[in-house]
C-alpha cells in the first residue's frame, strides 16, 4: 500500500496499466473532469457543477474515462422524466512513471508545475499593478550584509494592507535550521488541507512551498539573491 503525506487513505488502489489511462491522470485539466467521481458515485450535471465545467465538456471527459477504463457506468437515479446515469472512479489511483508521456522526472515536474507558475505569476503581477510598482531594486542591506532585490512601490505600506506576497530566493542554512523549517512547512500544510476546497465566505489563494537542497557546483549558475 501506498505511503501519503498529504491525508490517508486505507482502501484499495486501483493500478493504471496503460499509456492511455497515464497520459490522461497526467493532465491537470483532465483530472479535474475526474475528481468529483473518486470514490464517489455521481451524474454528470452534479460532477459538473462540482468541477466547474460545463455539462457538454463533462461529457465528452466522462466518455474518454470510460474508453480506457477509469469511470464505469454503476446505475441509475430514478426522477421525474428520465432517469440519471450514475458513474463512479476509484477513489485512489497508482500511476506508475513509465507509463507516463514524459522523458524524465525533469520534464514531469516541468509540465505539472506550468498551471502553478502561471497563477503566480498572473498573481504578482496583478498586486504589483495595484501596488503601483515603480522600480527594482537591488541593494546591499546595512544590516546584514546580505545582497536583496525587491520592488519599489509607490506606497510602501500596500504590503502591510493585502494579504500575500512572493518571496523566491535561495538561502544557505544550517541543517538544523533547514529541519525546523522542514517541519514547520509539513505543520502548515497538515493546517490547511482542509481549506483545499471551496467554502462560504472563501477566496482562492495561491500557496507555494519549497525547501529543497541545492548542489553548490551542479546549481551555481542559478544561485542569486533572494526576492
Amino acid at each position: 500500500m501506498p505511503h501519503t503525506i498529504l491525508g490517508s487513505y486505507t482502501g484499495p488502489w486501483f493500478e493504471v496499466t496503460t499509456e492511455e489511462q497515464a497520459a490522461l491522470l497526467s493532465s491537470a485539466r483532465a483530472v479535474r473532469y475526474l475528481e468529483p467521481f473518486m470514490g464517489r458515485t455521481l451524474g454528470i450535471a452534479e460532477a459538473a457543477r462540482e468541477a466547474g465545467v460545463s455539462t457538454e465538456g463533462m461529457m465528452y471527459r466522462v466518455r474518454q474515462f470510460i474508453g480506457v477504463g477509469l469511470l464505469h457506468q454503476v446505475g441509475a437515479r430514478a426522477r421525474r422524466g428520465r432517469s440519471v446515469t450514475l458513474y463512479c472512479a476509484p477513489a485512489a489511483i497508482r500511476i506508475p512513471f513509465h507509463l507516463t508521456p514524459f522523458d524524465d522526472l525533469k520534464a514531469q515536474l516541468a509540465y505539472q508545475g506550468q498551471v502553478f507558475e502561471e497563477l503566480r505569476v498572473r498573481a504578482s503581477a496583478r498586486a504589483l499593478r495595484d501596488g503601483e510598482c515603480q522600480a527594482r531594486l537591488l541593494y546591499r542591506s546595512d544590516e546584514s550584509g546580505t545582497v536583496n532585490s525587491e520592488t519599489e512601490l509607490a506606497d510602501p505600506s500596500f504590503r502591510d494592507r493585502r494579504i500575500g506576497g512572493d518571496f523566491v530566493g535561495t538561502l544557505w542554512l544550517p541543517e538544523n535550521v533547514a529541519r525546523h523549517l522542514h517541519q514547520q512547512f509539513n505543520d502548515l500544510i497538515s493546517t490547511l488541507n482542509q481549506y483545499s476546497q471551496p467554502q462560504e465566505n472563501t477566496r482562492p489563494y495561491l500557496l507555494v512551498s519549497v525547501l529543497l537542497g541545492l548542489d553548490p557546483e551542479e546549481d551555481a549558475k542559478w544561485l542569486g539573491p533572494p526576492g
